[in-house]
């Protein structure tokens, strides 16, 4: 009876410790960190992690597209999307394009008030192909989180990516 009671609260113990390790560490979190994680995320291709830091009905500003195919001449690109969906949509060409893809958050301002937060950041991303030259794009993209529950969560993102 012993052993049995005692091999539950070890089971316990390392289901609580399982669910911990994969739960994003926003708790106790600044906008900035949040940001740096979810771009952290994506440049190990943590997608599960990254859309853990998005807030449910997260929004995709798409304010000019990034690549010449994504929409029709004759149809103008909506201005919002999904966030998660865009991530979701962009991760199998994304990752299988690249053999490295790093995301990096090189400066940011920050303006905090209350439950919301602005981030403007300045990004770098290095994409590597598995042949050809890598590719380094230096340009500004703008978060915006918001405090919930003691959690910062990113709802929404815009970025002044270049068409290519």
């Amino acid at each position: 009876m012993l052993g049995r009671a005692l091999s539950i609260m070890l089971l316990g113990a390392l289901m609580s410790l399982s669910v911990h390790a994969s739960t994003p560490t926003v708790a106790a979190a600044t906008p900035l960190e949040v940001v740096r994680e979810f771009n952290a995320a994506l440049s190990q291709r943590q997608l599960a992690a990254a859309l853990a830091l998005l807030a449910p009905g997260a929004v995709n500003f798409q304010l000019q597209s990034a690549h010449g195919f994504t929409g029709a001449a004759s149809r103008p690109e909506a201005l919002t999307s999904d966030l998660a969906m865009h991530w979701k949509s962009i991760k199998p060409i994304l990752y299988s394009a690249n053999r490295r893809y790093e995301r990096t958050v090189a400066d940011a301002t920050v303006h905090a008030d209350g439950h919301l937060a602005i981030v403007w950041a300045r990004l770098k991303t290095l994409s590597e192909p598995p042949q050809g030259a890598r590719t380094l794009l230096v340009f500004r993209e703008t978060y915006l989180l918001r405090k919930q529950d003691g959690r910062w969560q990113i709802i929404g993102i815009a970025n002044s990516r270049l068409t290519r």
